[in-house]
């Protein structure tokens, strides 16, 4: 018994395709038509099409021809798109810049706590050098000495690696 061949209808691929994509899909299935039968042919040109007409893009926006086709399906559409783009690009460089707010703030308030301390240790040093407790008062003075001078050594070290600014 031989089973008769399915017809197979042509899948869609110069129906719904764009001109490029159908031209192509002719010139190869011109080009291979004498090398494979027809059930063949036609699942070889799908597959190939499909693999050639593959995109991919990335970016704020989307691609220009992408935005004509929005364009085309809802006036305005495009406009809108690059719109958003613009303001998504703005709300993220006003973040950026409130975090280096942050961080310079967060610094500063570091260094004004730790010179605050180190006026701190010097004042109670020199109180108990006043009542005779030089003992305390070496110890005072030697912690901050000792932090301060850490401080200026290790310079700007987070996390053990040292901050270079970078330069604009």
């Amino acid at each position: 018994m031989n089973p008769k061949p399915e017809k197979q209808e042509q899948k869609g691929v110069a129906t719904k395709a764009p001109p490029e994509i159908t031209t192509l899909a002719e010139e190869i299935s011109r080009q291979i038509g004498p090398l494979l039968p027809q059930q063949q042919r036609e699942a070889v040109l799908t597959r190939i099409v499909s693999v050639m007409s593959n995109e991919q893009f990335s970016g704020p926006i989307a691609h220009p021809k992408h935005l004509r086709e929005y364009e085309d399906i809802v006036p305005g559409s495009a406009e809108r798109i690059i719109s958003m783009a613009e303001k998504a690009q703005d709300h993220n460089r006003r973040m950026e810049e409130k975090i280096v707010d942050h961080q310079i703030n967060d610094a500063r308030r570091g260094m004004n706590y730790g010179f605050a301390g180190l006026v701190l240790l010097v004042l109670l040093a020199f109180i108990a050098g006043m009542f005779h407790n030089n003992l305390l008062a070496t110890l005072l003075l030697s912690t901050a000495a000792f932090g301060a001078v850490a401080h200026f050594i290790n310079g700007r070290l987070t996390n053990g690696k040292a901050e270079i600014p970078e330069k604009n």
